[in-house]
């Protein structure tokens, strides 16, 4: 039967699925803009809004009050990364990224909104998992603000990062995609280790500042022969570890083949994708399995939509993936600090007959690690699985519609150990004969050797049941969302299931477009607080005001011109939080001792306090902001301003008497501020054929602690509150000298300080250096950063480009990796030894003193080890070519486009490795990748 009915569209039920803020095409919706032909992603956008139906006089950008930010899936496959967040860098405002290693299988980016951690949601679902296939990405959306986020009740005050995934073709009833890629994979900041008699040279310096007169470790013909290579490689070895076993380059692939139709009843797509990436270390052909630190996985999705009649319809999404993350028996980790902390003239690599070498005291031979050592494989399976079900009631009265939806989402991470040991020969010189010693066996990788373990596992179940009402009334438009949903997870064994439940009514009303006013309250629970605090209410509400369409406005000056604000509540439940309102024990503990025997009795203890009143942590955000476009809508501008207030934050009391023999737990305690602005300026032409995009967008970002639960301290500068979150520790004030001892010049507590030690300023001048002089020694200056995206169109060929870049940020360099010969014997590179302090160079030099192992003095926190963390990155790249549509006609093909991008191409920054990854053993890597793009 037909029906004439007030249009709906499914695809925004679906965004929604259990959460008002999930109208992830509210933020889709683009700009007017001229001539949309210019940058292929406005197609995609112009589509998104007809689909909308009904939804679009109230969610497309123009009508938006909320604090959202999205881009596209351009932007998303220009990034050559194995992982999601890699790609969002430079380009979302208030979103600030940082990349800290490039260890294969571990270099995603760690994502701050707005100076908080974000949920990460997929398709309405929260889900953490974001390294899946790029293609399958139609939208990201950043939700910043108390009206976009509150409804996410107890997980919402860090924001949300919204990725929503592709439903359908959209441009042809079906078509077929396939991909393939290939990466080249190269170090950005490769550190230089120094070997030989520049190593001899610095040892004994060092030595010579730690104990004055000792005898040389290396006299000056064993520094000789270093210098002239006439050293025995066997009894004098030199080594550089990281060049032995770190290769230069890798390489990265990529295939992906996806599927996608639709027509009146059915929409559909589907993927499938591979990536491996072959890993950092050098391997050896001898052993019939691969020791290398590599990363594949296997991802499969298929998203579809079924209309059975005009009522209903039923959405189906599976994903599935499977990741296989290797590295040698020797891990890693300890590989890379093996590599810093041992000497390069330790011992041989190899012995003369080619077993490992190695000394009395070491024994675990850094290439054996690599090469030798077995490996150990992680195999992670995931599979979620959501299923919707729609149904529009406007028989009862048009507009009015429900829908239910079930996700089950499973993962499983499990650990493959087939590590074996290794021997090696250290040798002993007696006069001329040179004999050598076995340290430790042989084994094997074989059949039944080795281990597993589960290493974690996740269940999680979320259902969600929604009702809405959509409607129009003449100049009034209405549209009304209610909401009940529930996240049960079960996180690994051994833990009670952690469930968070969220109740919301949402409305949305303007008038003729010009006046809106939109209202949301979330009720949420978490059940691992007590009854009395499992609870909140999150109200918030936003008012906006087109003012380009009054009638006395000017539109050929100002094209267009909205007014925005918003305010409400958010919250966030503590996960760490296991049932902290109940007071547990544990059993079978022996510290009981009875009579004169001493011995020992099982019994049980009493574990950590309990804290009945925890909550949990909540904030008040306000925004306010304005969007407006000027040359026939080509120049679009946008301006925010927040404020918000976060409140009852967890932290236990800081100098709390310990009488009682348990520490403080934490509680509701803390507050803190972070403000900001954030603009965006677009522009959008076309000279000729040539069309172009530039678009900057730019983030400023302070923070203030407000209350840290403080006694009484006897100095204004010890106290938090009041500044900037940061360390806190010791201004530098540059080197002791000559004459200056404890008995004449502060030092610390029984410490006598030596020329070239650092010396810090005595705050309260009572002659020691003390926690009592510890000051902020951070945080001073607002972050700033931001990112310039640009693209270009000329005929078959698009180019982009991503400069990204960062100011007023401080960086604290762990000083333990920074001074050399720390640990006695490593950590000796160019960075940690340059400018030192010595005799000669006592007025520029930029380090302390060399001395062996840790120095007390020279070790502490302090301004000392604060560098300056700006840089600048050309972060994307991409030039493509597609051939021309005479020629796919001919070749009975859609397109055929060819490509090559980049990652990290270029930096500019002031230190000496990389401003991201700062000293990890796997710095950032440039990626320069190229591929091959075709639709049938």
């Amino acid at each position: 039967m037909n029906k004439t009915t007030t249009p709906f569209n499914f695809k925004i039920v679906v965004a929604c699925l259990g959460l008002f803020p999930a109208l992830s095409y509210a933020q889709q919706t683009p700009t007017k803009t001229v001539d949309s032909t210019l940058i292929k992603r406005y197609d995609q956008k112009n589509y998104q809004q007809k689909e909308l139906g009904a939804w679009n006089s109230t969610i497309k950008k123009e009508n938006q009050i909320e604090g959202v930010a999205t881009i596209y899936s351009d932007d998303v496959n220009s990034t050559p990364v194995s992982d999601i967040t890699s790609t969002l860098a430079g380009r979302i405002t208030g979103l600030y990224t940082v990349q800290s290693s490039a260890r294969t299988g571990f270099d995603n980016s760690v994502l701050t909104l707005r100076g908080q951690a974000p949920l990460i949601v997929i398709d309405g679902v929260v889900r953490s998992f974001t390294s899946f296939n790029p293609d399958d990405v139609e939208s990201i959306s950043v939700f910043k603000d108390a009206l976009s986020a509150s409804m996410y009740g107890q997980r919402s005050s860090g924001g949300v990062v919204y990725i929503t995934t592709k439903k359908q073709a959209y441009n042809n009833p079906f078509e077929i995609h396939f991909g393939a890629e290939y990466g080249h994979l190269e170090n950005l900041f490769t550190p230089k280790f120094l070997t030989g008699g520049d190593y001899a040279r610095i040892y004994n310096e060092a030595q010579q500042n730690t104990s004055p007169g000792s005898t040389p470790l290396y006299s000056d013909a064993v520094i000789a022969a270093y210098d002239n290579r006439t050293n025995d490689p066997f009894l004098q070895p030199n080594n550089n570890w990281y060049d032995l076993v770190y290769k230069k380059n890798s390489a990265q692939k990529r295939y992906n083949v996806g599927v996608a139709g639709k027509s009146e009843n059915f929409k559909y797509y589907a993927s499938l994708e591979n990536f491996n990436s072959d890993g950092n270390f050098v391997t050896d052909s001898k052993n019939n399995y691969n020791t290398n630190n590599f990363y594949k996985r296997y991802n499969i999705r298929t998203n579809a939509e079924i209309k059975f009649n005009d009522d209903i319809s039923l959405q189906l999404n599976i994903f599935g993936s499977i990741e296989n993350n290797n590295q040698p028996g020797g891990f890693a980790t300890n590989i890379m600090n093996l590599i810093y902390s041992t000497s390069p003239l330790a011992y041989a690599v190899k012995n003369p007959d080619g077993t490992y070498g190695g000394t009395a005291s070491i024994t675990s031979n850094i290439l054996a690690n690599t090469i030798d050592a077995g490996y150990i494989r992680a195999t992670t399976r995931s599979i979620n699985s959501d299923v919707a079900l729609t149904y529009k009631l406007d028989d009862i009265t048009p507009g009015l519609w429900v829908k239910g939806g079930l996700s089950i989402n499973n993962y499983y991470n499990e650990f493959i150990s087939k590590n074996k040991t290794f021997a090696i020969y250290y040798p002993t010189v007696n006069g001329s004969d040179v004999s050598y010693t076995k340290s430790g066996t042989d084994g094997n990788v074989g059949l039944g050797t080795g281990s597993f373990n589960l290493d974690a596992q996740l269940k999680q179940t979320y259902y969600n049941f929604m009702a809405g009402y959509d409607r129009s009334f003449n100049d009034h438009h209405l549209h009304v969302l209610a909401t009940y949903n529930g996240d049960n997870s079960l996180l690994s064994i051994g833990q009670l299931n952690q469930i968070f439940k969220t109740a919301g009514l949402a409305l949305k009303y303007n008038f003729k477009e010009k006046y809106f006013a939109e209202m949301g309250n979330a009720y949420g629970s978490y059940n691992r607080y007590a009854d009395a605090k499992k609870w909140i209410y999150l109200p918030s509400i936003g008012l906006g005001w087109q003012v380009s369409k009054e009638d006395w406005f000017n539109t050929n000056t100002v094209n267009f011109l909205k007014l925005r604000s918003t305010f409400g509540l958010t919250a966030n439940a503590n996960t760490a939080d296991y049932y902290s309102y109940l007071q547990r024990y544990s059993l079978n503990t022996t510290g009981y001792v009875f009579g004169t025997g001493l011995t020992g009795v099982a019994g049980a203890a009493e574990m950590g306090l309990a804290t009945v009143g925890v909550g949990p942590e909540k904030a008040q955000k306000f925004e306010i902001g304005a969007d407006a476009a000027f040359i026939n809508n080509k120049l679009n501008v946008g301006l925010t301003y927040y404020n918000n207030k976060y409140y009852d934050l967890l932290l236990a009391k800081p100098y709390a008497s310990t009488i009682i023999g348990k520490p403080y737990p934490s509680q509701n305690l803390g507050k803190t501020r972070f403000t900001g602005f954030e603009g965006t300026i677009d522009f959008l032409g076309r000279a000729g054929e040539l069309g172009y995009k530039i678009g900057l967008n730019v983030s400023v970002q302070k923070n203030k602690l407000l209350d840290a639960a403080e006694p009484n301290l006897p100095y204004p500068w010890m106290y938090a509150a009041g500044q900037p979150a940061g360390l806190f520790g010791y201004e530098a004030i540059g080197f002791y000298k000559s004459g200056e001892t404890a008995a004449n010049t502060a030092t610390l507590l029984g410490y006598s300080p030596v020329p070239g030690d650092i010396k810090y300023r005595d705050l309260n001048a009572d002659g020691v250096i003390s926690t009592l002089d510890q000051k902020r020694i951070s945080g001073d200056k607002p972050l700033v950063f931001g990112g310039l995206n640009l693209s270009f169109n000329y005929k078959g060929f698009d180019l982009k480009a991503l400069l990204q870049g960062v100011a007023n940020r401080e960086i604290m360099i762990d000083p333990t990796s920074q001074l050399a010969l720390n640990n006695n014997t490593g950590y000796v590179l160019d960075y940690t030894t340059e400018n030192r302090w010595t005799p000669q160079n006592q007025e520029n030099a930029t380090l302390p003193r060399l001395t062996l192992g840790t120095n007390v003095n020279n070790n502490q926190t302090s301004t000392f080890w604060s560098k300056n963390g700006n840089y600048l990155r050309l972060k994307n790249v991409e030039l493509g070519y597609s051939l021309p549509r005479q020629l796919t006609n001919k070749l009975k093909i859609k397109s055929l486009r060819f490509f090559v991008n980049s990652y990290n191409l270029l930096t500019i920054s002031q230190l000496d490795f990389d401003p991201e990854s700062y000293l990890s053993g796997f710095p950032n890597q440039r990626v320069i990748n190229g591929g091959v793009s075709l639709t049938l």
